[in-house]
């Protein structure tokens, strides 16, 4: 017989979610739903990003100027043919020095940089700036994403669900992950500041704090399956069911340390029977043998 919802392990803030769930699968039975705490991890990272940036105009002029004036010019040369103070010429100047695209003399004279070259050749150079993003580990989902903001750190008064199953997290140290291996997990979490089809590229990352457990709430589900004749397990984040922690649960299952935790006993997991309601039975009438011997004691 299936157990009467007064005798469930269901917590009072999640029995509507069961109700609704029973109603939604009719074959279904929510045996016991709890909720745990969890904890990810937050790793505070700064990462370099490199994307182009097309020349302006004063220096566009002064990069071809370098590869097509033969002797190249001066920079004072090149303000009195454009007609401008050398000062706009000589800040443009440095700028592509600074970049590694041009070289200048003592006496102001201009030549490419041997690896300017390609930078002169796309009218393009790359510019890197410095953001800030944290990295999020999920041991329960398998999950390892990248955003802008930090978690908020609270508090949970709810059971440790690390007390009951072994949760690793995927990657133990981020340090010692490449670059390359950091580039396609960085693109997956969708920043838009790894986009090599738009030529932004995360050229550096490096951990620049101590990592930071952040409690997260899952509740768990025990749900009999009466066509099935199966037991199984589902996590779930509000309504959202969670895949590969459900996956990961129910591997672990067979170990019977959770299942016994959220139904209290195992021998308060039915068998997968119809529901039924108890009737008193009817008395069996008594045999003639059995009549006689009682007749026979009264004389």
């Amino acid at each position: 017989m299936l157990l009467a919802s007064s005798t469930k392990q269901i917590d009072s803030n999640l029995t509507s979610l069961a109700a609704q769930i029973e109603q939604e699968n009719p074959g279904l039975s929510v045996l016991a739903a709890r909720q745990f705490r969890f904890a990810i991890r937050q790793t505070p990272l700064e990462v370099a990003i490199s994307e182009p940036r097309e020349f302006n105009v004063l220096e566009e002029f002064i990069l071809r100027a370098g590869v097509e004036f033969d002797p190249a010019p001066t920079l004072q040369e090149l303000a009195d043919l454009l007609g401008l103070d050398q000062v706009f010429v000589k800040t443009a100047a440095t700028n592509l020095v600074n970049l590694d695209i041009l070289d200048v003399a003592d006496h102001g004279r201009i030549t490419i940089a041997p690896q300017g070259q390609d930078f002169v050749e796309k009218g393009a150079v790359s510019r890197s700036q410095i953001q800030s993003i944290y990295a999020i580990s999920d041991p329960l989902n398998q999950t390892l994403t990248f955003g802008f903001d930090a978690l908020p750190a609270e508090s949970l008064n709810l059971p440790n669900l690390a007390e009951l199953v072994s949760l690793e997290h995927q990657i133990s140290d981020l340090a010692e992950l490449s670059i390359t291996e950091m580039q396609p997990l960085i693109q997956a979490s969708g920043l838009g500041i790894h986009a090599p089809a738009n030529g932004k590229i995360v050229s550096e990352c490096a951990v620049i704090g101590d990592d930071m457990d952040i409690w997260q709430i899952v509740s768990v589900f025990v749900l009999l399956d009466a066509i099935a004749n199966k037991t199984t397990i589902q996590a779930r984040q509000g309504k959202q069911i969670l895949e590969t922690a459900s996956n990961r649960l129910n591997e672990l299952e067979s170990q019977q340390k959770l299942l016994n935790e959220l139904c209290k006993s195992t021998a308060e997991i039915p068998q997968p029977e119809s529901e039924t309601i108890p009737v008193p039975k009817t008395p069996k009438k008594s045999s003639k043998k059995k009549a006689k011997e009682i007749e026979s004691g009264n004389k």
